[in-house]
């Protein structure tokens, strides 16, 4: 099997897909055969909910506007993983490991849980090359020191953000670029992508509806998990126009703008060597 199809993930926030080599598609139709999603609860859409931990989202308000209620997305709706698997023709979503079961795992498994880290094996080992992994797209980190729950941390009132988180996950961002590079020129037959959140962000967000920037839409919790949302808690009526939903995560409308810009690139920064779309149809 492995030799029948080509493998495609991204990292940090992680997808994986699998893609058959085939002629250009047909709008409207799948674009790869199968869709694979690791990283943290930006793309975790239920991996936590029956794990020994406070970073799950199996509750209300979570998922107050998505079909399914709170199915364990850190969002009021879709997150970012729902909109690339929209936006690659997927006419469902790719289901959680918790919970897949035979065969729709050859369509997909989302491995995506909350408050994951980068394991070494993964980034030094090229454990997913070695399996035949040939196309990835590697998502940068975003402003981390912008978000609310940093903010109430060690913010102040003299800076929207906080520098020296920001700093560092420029550091971080600056490395990217060039490993990307490194593993197309050095890796037979890979085709990496790395797409810049931080390039994404940029722009007027009223031009998505967003105009609340400093308010989480949720109720925050002060006993479950700073900066998550209140068991059964409250929720704004008007989330279209906020950016967050609890002190960490974005609300869907934000969501669904990365993947779309992910997918296809409004500023030449936004994605290099190009975006998903145009690695899709390698």
């Amino acid at each position: 099997m492995a030799s029948e199809m080509k493998i495609w993930f991204v990292l940090l926030t992680v997808l994986l897909v699998f893609i058959n080599l085939s002629p250009l598609l047909v709008k409207g139709e799948q674009q790869v055969p199968c869709l694979f999603i690791m990283g943290d609860s930006l793309f975790d859409n239920g991996n936590n909910n029956n794990l020994f931990t406070t970073a799950k989202a199996n509750y209300p308000p979570y998922g107050i506007d998505f079909p399914d209620g709170p199915t364990g997305r850190f969002t009021n709706g879709k997150n970012t993983a729902d909109f690339i698997a929209d936006l690659l023709g997927f006419d469902k979503y790719i289901e959680p490991f918790a919970t897949v079961k035979g065969v729709e795992m050859f369509r997909g498994v989302n491995y995506a849980s909350g408050a994951a880290g980068i394991r070494d094996e993964s980034g030094i080992h090229l454990t997913l090359y070695s399996y035949g992994a040939r196309k990835v797209a590697v998502f940068g980190l975003g402003s981390i020191g912008c978000i609310l729950a940093e903010l109430d941390l060690y913010g102040t009132k003299d800076s929207p953000c906080v520098d020296s988180i920001n700093s560092a996950v420029l550091k971080f961002v600056d490395k990217l670029k060039p490993m990307i590079d490194d593993f197309n020129s050095n890796l037979p037959n890979a085709n990496f992508i790395y797409i810049n959140v931080t390039s994404i962000a940029i722009g007027d967000p009223a031009a998505i509806g967003i105009t609340n920037l400093a308010d989480p839409c949720c109720e925050i919790s002060s006993f479950i998990a700073k900066g998550q949302c209140s068991y059964g808690g409250s929720a704004c009526n008007d989330r279209a126009s906020h950016y967050f939903w609890d002190g960490f995560h974005p609300t869907e409308a934000p969501n669904k703008a990365t993947a779309e810009r992910a997918y296809t690139a409004l500023l030449p920064t936004d994605a290099y060597p190009f975006d998903i779309s145009h690695l899709a149809l390698l």
